[in-house]
């Protein structure tokens, strides 16, 4: 859902709000709450909010949110808090066992996507998506919630055999950024409790613990004075505080010496904090800065006004940042910035970088240099400018989607309300807010900022590198150096340069329509433009104010000869990214802030494509881009290099990390070392990767806009769209005697058995993947068939490795096929164990695939799995990203695009049967390839 990505390009804990009296000139005024929510507290102490929203229709979120995480764990229950959470899924007083997990997907919930549960410091949160448009559904999942809150069932057997599940997840995420973290976190909390109480907690209590230390965690803490129950969606408020009030009235503490809900704090260090740490598998060398302050609560209007004034601060710093990344020989790759919470009583400024690994010391100086230029000078008025333009429009977008905003969002919103007490007043109000309060912001409020946070008190400098030969890592002692030296420099002043320059262009005459059609039944129209351009436009009322366009041909990268396939695989991004118009594309992005708009060229494979996004009022503006990405594109050599010295340093240490060696191997293996099957190589990049080369090659892929189809799904009017279609798409050139396709580089998957054993890593770890493949008369309907197949093996998979064996975490099991560029598909099984029990594991793979052989699958698997699809369907007609995919499937495959709203169509044949016959076709095991990661040093 790309507008998701639009409208969060700024979500930075301020929250929403409407005020019926919007008078801003009184500051000590209280921040409203959002009059939409209705928000009430229980005699048993417990918080509840309700909140009606219809996007999507049918559906509401629901959370169980604990004011309660690891950090109040005792020394015996280290890990404890996440254990409960994988007890509240194993059994409750009404829900035996895996019962719950089995109701809720006979009812289309999916595990994972809409049940699931986190853990963190200071909460636990519980979450379900479920259906409304049934009210038992409903109503069962209300008292799902209840009885995560206090019916736990916390059966011995369970807890012993949940152990291992929960062992497996810590070394599913035992990698070197997981492992830095731990090593770091005593420097940037000041060695303070929190160091000590990391939520996945300590192997030997989740393995040895005593069921009382889990149960009493559960006594203390889950209780209704420190709960909230949130719920956003389609429902009837009345209704749902009644049935609130019904489910959780009778809640009270289990104990009856109630614990008090102690806030720990993190000591102020007085002096910078610098920590230094490696690992041997870690990829990359990333520098934090962490500018650390006591929090400062954000009751009234003054307050909301602070949070304005350091989202500006912060995101002109991010801005400058940006230029920082281009500019020649410079030693950051990547880069960004934040103001706001950090752990417990602190907020931070932070900055965050990744160093080029031969300009470490460099790149340390840069990121703390340019701190201290801030505080010096500060920002300029310009920069100012800008950024209140984009938070401005940041915050018109949001009052005008109001409701169309997804429920997920305003849950997460009222989460932190809850918790950490962040403001929630609505988007009208926060869009009147801006609009009265950022013409008053003053440019010496902004740098006020700088001379406030950035010190030494707070400061904690954490760098992590890759622990390799050769790599000069300057040491806790050198980094104090370079601040005590740059704090003393002569720093000059920023100068902000942006010509004037605008995105324009002349054109003359119009292209012709010289075919049209429409379909009544789903709203679409269809144009043919003289030049073999087509069009496909759905104007809907998913968003008020948003349309997405999608813009494909065959072609790609699959008709570049191999001596330049490295630089026309990139050739899209690289130009993409480099502008138009003699506008470089860091200028277009400074043109384009305070507008939505987005507009990205790609090349992949076999297709040559455009991604964007607007309002109304921008579209003309986008086709103005697309059509100067065909006739005008830059080549930008500042932009090159580093997206360049990006690619070079995200490659040149893929041979320490050992899942990256496991997948790199697997591409080999399974490709049969095909030069365009394989990861492209540091060597590769460095030799081959030529800006000339990729240049020409996007100029001649799109020189020519024949066959090109374009697709607009959104809140446009028709006849508006069908006129700037004219102009700036019937205009591109066009080579009508040449018809783009894409070329078969005999790029294929590997026949007949192969198993291997890679050797690389030294924790306790091992990784198995599985594939079957083949070849197949490649049809949608099969196509299905596959990709259900894979629903089910999930879930069987996930039945036996994980909740009968405790083998695993997770399993990963999914069916694909395709088309292109032959038709072939692939059964994948991946999953993570100890390197003792992979064989027993593997064994129980071929087991399950040989039951759904012999027996097919289930009445409850198969309903489990039909509702699931349906629910997704249901959901996505609700949005535009999905219909322009589907429009994309029905042009590409000639299918009737009517078939979009009969999403039931190919489901109603899907039995026992259909899977039986299905498991027995396409688990080929002529065409086996099996792939195991296992330790370098594991006797075998």
């Amino acid at each position: 859902m790309k507008y998701i990505l639009i409208l969060f390009v700024l979500c930075f804990s301020i929250g929403n709000a409407q005020q019926k009296n919007n008078n801003f000139k009184n500051l000590s005024a209280e921040i409203p709450f959002d009059p939409s929510v209705k928000r009430g507290t229980l005699e048993n102490g417990l918080t509840y909010y309700l909140k009606k929203n219809e996007k999507p229709s049918g559906k509401a979120e629901l959370r169980l949110v604990i004011d309660a995480g690891s950090i109040l764990e005792n020394p015996d229950q280290l890990g404890l808090a996440h254990f409960i959470e994988h007890m509240a899924f194993n059994g409750t007083k009404s829900f035996e066992k895996n019962d719950l997990i089995d109701y809720l997907q006979s009812i289309g919930v999916a595990f994972g996507a809409d049940l699931n549960a986190h853990t963190s410091f200071d909460e636990t949160v519980y979450k379900l998506t479920v259906p409304t448009d049934t009210n038992n559904f409903f109503e069962t999942s209300l008292q799902i919630l209840r009885e995560w809150a206090d019916g736990v069932t916390f059966d011995p057997s369970e807890i012993d055999k949940e152990r291992g599940v929960v062992a497996e997840e810590l070394r599913a995420r035992n990698n070197a950024n997981s492992r830095l973290y731990d090593h770091t976190i005593g420097a940037m909390t000041n060695n303070s409790r929190y160091a000590d109480r990391l939520p996945i907690g300590n192997l030997d209590v989740i393995l040895n613990s005593k069921y009382e230390s889990l149960t009493n965690f559960y006594k203390d803490w889950y209780r209704p004075d420190l709960m909230a129950v949130i719920i956003v969606g389609d429902i009837d408020i009345t209704k749902t505080e009644k049935s609130i009030k019904k489910h959780f009235s009778s809640l009270k503490s289990s104990n009856k010496d109630i614990r008090p809900r102690k806030r720990y704090s993190i000591p102020t260090n007085e002096e910078p904090v610098i920590k230094v740490a490696t690992d041997k598998e870690a990829r990359n060398v990333n520098l934090s800065l962490y500018y650390k302050k006591d929090s400062q609560t954000t009751t009234t209007l003054k307050d909301y006004k602070q949070l304005l004034i350091r989202s500006l601060f912060s995101g002109m710093l991010k801005e400058r940042l940006a230029e920082i990344e281009l500019e020649k020989n410079t030693p950051i790759l990547s880069s960004t910035s934040g103001l706001g919470s950090f752990l417990a009583d602190k907020e931070s400024f932070y900055v965050r970088g990744i160093l080029k690994e031969n300009q470490i010391e460099e790149g340390v100086s840069v990121l703390l240099r340019e701190n201290i230029r801030i505080k010096k000078h500060g920002f300029t008025e310009t920069e100012l400018k800008r950024y209140k333009a984009f938070l401005l429009n940041n915050a018109l977008l949001f009052e005008k989607e109001k409701g169309k905003i997804p429920s997920k969002y305003y849950v997460e919103e009222l989460i932190d309300n809850f918790t950490y007490s962040d403001p929630f007043p609505g988007e009208s109000f926060r869009y009147n807010f801006y609009k009265e309060i950022l013409p008053s912001i003053t440019l010496a409020d902004i740098n006020k900022l700088g001379k406030e946070w950035v010190v030494s008190k707070g400061l904690s400098i954490i760098l992590k590198a890759p622990e390799k030969e050769g790599l000069d890592i300057p040491s806790e002692g050198t980094i104090k150096q370079l601040l005590s030296k740059i704090e003393t420099e002569s720093i000059e002043p920023y100068i902000d340069s942006l010509a004037k320059k605008e995105i324009a262009i002349t054109i003359d005459k119009e292209g012709e329509i010289i075919d049209s059609s429409y379909n009544k039944k789903i709203n679409v129209s269809t144009w043919k433009l003289e030049n073999g351009i087509t069009i496909i436009a759905k104007p809907t009322t998913l968003q008020n104010d948003l349309i997405s366009l999608s813009g494909f041909r065959p072609g790609g990268s699959s008709l570049a000869a191999d001596s330049i396939y490295v630089s026309a695989r990139n050739a899209g991004s690289i130009i993409g990214s480099s502008g138009i118009l003699n506008i470089s594309g860091l200028e277009l992005e400074k043109l384009n802030m305070g507008k939505t708009i987005s507009l990205t060229p790609f090349i992949n494979f076999y297709e040559e494509l455009f991604s964007g996004s607007s309002t109304a009022e921008e579209l003309e503006r986008m086709l103005t881009m697309l059509h100067l990405y065909f006739t005008n594109p830059n080549k930008d050599i500042l932009q090159f290099e580093a997206d360049k010295q990006r690619m070079i340093a995200g490659t040149k240490n893929d041979s320490l990390n050992p899942d990256t060696v496991f997948d790199n191997e697997i591409s080999r293996i399974m490709t049969n070392n095909h030069l365009r099957g394989i990861p492209i190589t540091e060597k590769q990049i460095e030799n081959e990767l030529n800006l000339d080369t990729a240049f020409d090659f996007y100029k001649n892929r799109f020189s020519s806009a024949n066959g090109f189809t374009f697709i607009f799904v959104g809140s446009f009017d028709l006849q508006k769209l069908k006129e700037l279609s004219k102009k700036y798409l019937g205009t591109l050139p066009s080579n009508q005697t040449e018809k783009s396709d894409w070329k078969d580089i005999g790029l294929r998957r590997i026949t007949g058995v192969h198993k291997n054993t890679i050797l690389k890593g030294n924790e306790n770890k091992s990784k198995v993947d599985i594939r079957y493949t083949g070849t197949l008369d490649y049809t949608l309907e099969k196509e299905l068939s596959i990709s259900l197949l894979g629903d089910l093996l999930k879930i069987k998979l996930t039945e036996e490795l994980r909740e009968s064996m405790s083998g695993v975490y997770g399993v990963q099991a999914s069916g694909y096929s395709t088309d292109t560029p032959y038709n072939w598909y692939r059964m994948h099984i991946r999953f993570t164990c100890a390197p003792e029990n992979r064989d027993v594991l593997i064994n129980k793979v071929h087991e399950v695939i040989a039951d759904i052989k012999k027996k097919g699958a289930s009445e409850k698997d198969v309903k489990k799995i039909i509702e699931t699809r349906i629910n997704r369907a249901k959901d996505g007609l609700k949005y535009n990203q999905y219909w322009s995919s589907k429009l994309k499937s029905a042009e590409i495959y000639n299918w009737n695009p009517e078939d979009i709203l009969d999403y039931k169509k190919n489901l109603e044949k899907v039995d026992s049967n259909y899977f039986k016959k299905a498991a027995n076709t396409y688990f080929n095991n002529d065409n086996y390839v099996e792939t195991i990661l296992i330790p370098e040093d594991l006797n075998q």
